[in-house]
């Protein structure tokens, strides 16, 4: 049975609902995926934050902050027998609006540490250390610079930063610039796209061959990869484009977070041929960051760096 904590005063309300019970299995053309543990935690505030397990129960704690449009699912692509392999207890949370996780008002980069100690809480983790994908990677900054006190060590691969005001992102694809384009101008008409997006993703990959770089395009060939991607962002929007859009709003503008407040090691991996976040924007991001060091490769992209460089990176955690 799942556990329950309540408390007076200023402590939030806790609970875990069926912790060892809930799987999710991907069936796709050519493999079955497993998701080994699914549970909810119920915060102060009423609302419901869902998470996944992957790899060894015992193993070092990760919590796993995915990118942006993306769910919970995401570690999939890397795969539970990776992790357990490494000896990681990979938590992966649906953050508010995607997934099954409730949608949180007004929300900012800064509120999400407060939610990963009410988890930890639940889970009973003194420490963790963090490890962010993508649109996950300010997230992982948020809480190196608020919750230090409770960090192993903070990884960011392929990270994102503010994404509005680079000169490197003219250099991004016509339909990622679209993106940012609309993130910031029409949300609205981003929802549409990222509907349109969630509906074919997984589905032909062929059709992505002009729009991706050739290493992140290999690392779909991978089999049942591309499928899992499909169910990661249409799971991301289960429950409409409302939590989705806020998420990537956020990263259209001044970030709520002090990055001269991060004191301790910030690892960094990142691909040369990244079309999702230029190299030049991460570098010009991180001198400004004594602490942290940049891993580059020069023939990867996006993805392929989680990918194909998860033994090295699963080092740093």
């Amino acid at each position: 049975m799942g556990t329950t904590r309540r408390e007076t005063g200023p402590m939030p309300v806790y609970e875990r609902s069926a912790p060892c019970t809930m799987h999710t299995r991907i069936h796709s053309r050519r493999r079955e995926v497993t998701m080994a543990i699914e549970g909810n935690v119920v915060l102060a505030d009423g609302r419901v934050m869902t998470y996944a397990e992957y790899g060894s129960p015992e193993g070092r704690p990760v919590f796993y902050f995915h990118g942006s449009p993306s769910s919970r699912l995401e570690p999939l692509l890397i795969g539970d027998e990776v992790f357990a392999q490494h000896g990681l207890r990979i938590i992966a949370p649906d953050r508010p609006g995607m997934g099954r996780s409730s949608f949180q008002p007004h929300r900012g980069f800064s509120n999400w540490p407060v939610d990963v100690l009410a988890l930890a809480e639940v889970l009973k983790l003194d420490t963790f250390s963090l490890l962010g994908f993508s649109g996950g990677g300010a997230y992982v900054a948020a809480c190196a610079s608020q919750i230090p006190q409770r960090l192993r060590s903070s990884v960011i691969v392929s990270g994102a930063w503010r994404m509005d005001n680079h000169p490197s992102l003219a250099t991004l694809p016509a339909i990622n610039r679209l993106a940012w384009f609309l993130t910031k101008r029409s949300p609205m008409l981003l929802g549409v796209m990222l509907n349109n997006l969630a509906k074919g993703a997984g589905k032909d990959l062929a059709q992505l061959k002009r729009y991706l770089p050739p290493p992140d395009y290999d690392t779909f060939e991978v089999a049942g990869r591309y499928e899992v991607y499909g169910f990661t962002l249409r799971e991301a929007l289960r429950q409409g484009k409302k939590g989705v859009v806020w998420d990537m709003r956020m990263y259209a503008q001044q970030l709520d977070i002090r990055l001269q407040d991060i004191h301790t090691p910030l690892h960094v991996f990142h691909g040369a041929r990244d079309a999702n976040v230029p190299l030049a924007l991460v570098k010009d991001t991180l001198a400004t960051l004594p602490t942290a060091t940049l891993v580059t490769y020069p023939h990867d992209g996006h993805i392929s760096t989680l990918c194909n460089h998860f033994d090295e990176i699963a080092k740093s955690l």
